[in-house]
């Protein structure tokens, strides 16, 4: 019998311990009546150290038998595992979607969404400078008389990024005389402009709390931007990469950037403006690509996509580390900088769009079983995508032009 540790889990599949932390949530039971199939992964089993890539690529599997294996097995990860595989199999069958056309000038380019005092607030970006919402959602979530104009942060410049944390909305532009809006969803109408010498082009921007993130492009910078709050703003910090900066991302007192030339840097909020490089072996025999998405995952993970196709999970207690733990198989992206990617509220499930205008979905750990959430392919590239749950169910929100998504996931019309 394994000893019990602090803070550890023992995981008798992979005969290892893990963090308490990454430990997989069991998700709710799910009835299915008939055997059914779906689209699922393959999972290589990593040493003490990740040294072993785990690509999770799609098989066929039975829901018959998970159903069964859910009801019979007395081991808890047997359960985890079958409950999973029932829940990839409803997310494969999704048929049900609800489809909106937006009263946007542009095309929409950032969406975001969020529940603040029981009220669903939801956000638009379009790729002339229009930002549309806040406005509460009584009734339906896509009711068209919900959406409308608010402000203009830069004419022809597109609205790059909406982030939200607690009661505040950022969005951000991309040009050369780039905004900021900072809008207070406690006090309507409250919203603030906020500019800064020698900080425009903005890519990427993350809030968490009070501090901002906004990671710079267009050539000139080579620089990420800190923020420590954003109700004073009296100050900024300047975050040295040496490269343009295509995505951030903050937990903690940590900073992570993505950068043009394919560096992964990480800032100590604590320390100063010079970060440490991760991740560098992996380049001493592989191409570098640029870094168009990174997030930490269940604190000791770093979830990144790149514009080669790559989408990759790595280990930040092992930051030298050459080898992802995990590495998603069917991504497809070659040039596109701008691919809507993520992940659902537990961080149990990745979907990601790609440059064949379809979307992917894969489980975060590879415990459980992969699945395609539906199988359409949009008349153009999916820009922006966020997982939300709603009163009817976990859904996928996806934005194609000036369309709007609802995918009610594990839902069949």
């Amino acid at each position: 019998m394994p000893m019990q540790l602090p803070g550890l889990y023992w995981d008798a599949e992979r005969n290892r311990y893990f963090p308490l932390s990454s430990k997989p949530k069991v998700p709710a039971a799910i009835s299915q009546s008939g055997p059914k199939k779906h689209e699922s992964s393959e999972a290589a089993t990593a040493g003490d150290r990740p040294t072993a890539t785990r690509s999770l690529k799609r098989k066929r599997i039975s829901t018959w038998n998970a159903t069964e294996l859910s009801r019979t097995t007395c081991y808890a990860h047997g359960r985890y595992r079958a409950a999973h595989d029932i829940l990839c199999s409803q997310y494969a069958e999704t048929s049900r979607a609800t489809v909106l056309k937006v009263p946007v000038f542009g095309r929409i380019k950032s969406f975001c969404s969020t529940t603040l005092d029981g009220q669903r607030r939801r956000f638009l970006g379009d790729s002339r400078g229009w930002l549309y919402g806040p406005t509460p959602a009584p009734t339906s979530s896509t009711d068209p008389d919900l959406w409308g104009a608010d402000l203009n942060l830069q004419p022809e410049s597109e609205i790059s990024t909406i982030s939200v944390s607690g009661a505040r909305c950022v969005a951000t532009c991309f040009g050369p005389k780039a905004k900021i809006s900072v809008q207070d969803l406690n006090a309507a109408g409250s919203t603030c402009l906020l500019s800064f010498k020698n900080v425009h082009d903005i890519w990427s921007a993350h809030l968490e709390d009070i501090s901002l993130v906004l990671g710079l492009g267009a050539g000139a910078n080579k620089k990420a931007v800190y923020l420590p709050d954003i109700d004073v703003s009296t100050s900024i910090r300047i975050l040295e990469t040496g490269s343009d900066v295509f995505s951030v991302w903050q937990h903690e007192n940590m900073i992570y950037t993505g950068c043009r030339n394919g560096s992964i840097l990480r800032f100590d909020k604590r320390v100063g403006k010079h970060g440490q490089k991760l991740f560098t072996d992996r380049f001493s025999s592989h191409q570098r690509s640029s870094v168009l998405h990174l997030q930490t995952l269940k604190a000791s993970q770093l979830l990144t996509s790149h514009m080669n196709g790559d989408l990759l999970t790595f280990d930040l207690r092992f930051t030298r580390q050459t080898t992802p733990i995990v590495q998603y198989a069917g991504h497809t992206n070659t040039y596109t900088q701008r691919l809507g990617i993520a992940l659902d509220p537990d961080e149990e499930f990745l979907f990601a769009a790609g440059e064949d205008n379809r979307i992917r979905g894969w489980p975060i750990d590879g415990p459980g079983r992969g699945c395609s959430p539906f199988m359409k392919v949009f008349a153009g590239v999916v820009e922006t995508m966020q997982v939300t749950e709603e009163p009817e169910g976990a859904c996928l929100w996806a934005a194609c032009d000036q369309l709007l998504y609802q995918f009610h996931l594990g839902q069949r019309v």
